[in-house]
């Protein structure tokens, strides 16, 4: 299979109000963490990574998403803003139209990414266009095509169906954003090239 630009497959971790535990809305979130990788078009071996921790102004990192992630409020303490960190991660991703976006579960992290830009006066547009390729369908296409369950997936069960389930540390961004790669690395090829 071969795309026509490369694929960048993002992760963020995020903080929110304590009492919005268990249902983290876009609106009250904050990145505390952003990690990608760059896939090449035609190998889809990761050729590029991204990855900081971010400094939330709004959100606080409460209890709960230390637990969930192992991010302290103390790692975060010394690092920049959103401002600065996504305004990196935008450069790295590159112009609009080179690359594709990604994710396992699009419908929270392309928002929240979205919001934070238009948040700091990033220029969102400029380097991402149209929508994000949701690496969960390409999930459930895989385990459709096995003949195996497909509802109530998640990135961790579907790893695990695909014999992947101990190569990667869950809610850290990059590697995260590694595991959703691995998704759509064995739907194509059925391997993670590297691994």
């Amino acid at each position: 299979m071969r795309y026509t630009t490369d694929i960048v497959v993002i992760d963020l971790e995020a903080s929110c109000p304590e009492a919005d535990r268990g249902n983290n809305a876009v609106e009250r979130s904050s990145i505390i963490e952003i990690g990608a990788v760059r896939l090449d078009r035609r190998s889809l071996e990761i050729t590029s990574t991204f990855s900081e921790l971010v400094r939330p102004e709004d959100h606080p990192i409460v209890p709960f998403i230390t637990e969930i992630t192992s991010i302290t409020p103390e790692m975060v303490a010394d690092c920049e803003t959103f401002a600065a960190v996504g305004a990196r991660f935008l450069e790295w991703y590159g112009p609009r139209n080179k690359a594709i976006i990604a994710a396992f579960g699009a419908y929270y992290d392309i928002p929240l990414l979205r919001k934070e830009c238009d948040r700091y006066g990033l220029d969102f547009r400029a380097h991402i266009v149209g929508g994000a390729f949701d690496l969960r369908a390409t999930a459930i296409a895989w385990l459709a095509e096995r003949e195996l369950k497909t509802s109530g997936q998640n990135l961790s069960s579907v790893l695990d169906q695909m014999g992947l389930g101990d190569r990667f540390e869950a809610h850290r961004a990059v590697e995260d954003a590694r595991a959703a790669a691995a998704v759509l690395q064995m739907h194509h090829l059925g391997r993670v090239p590297g691994q």
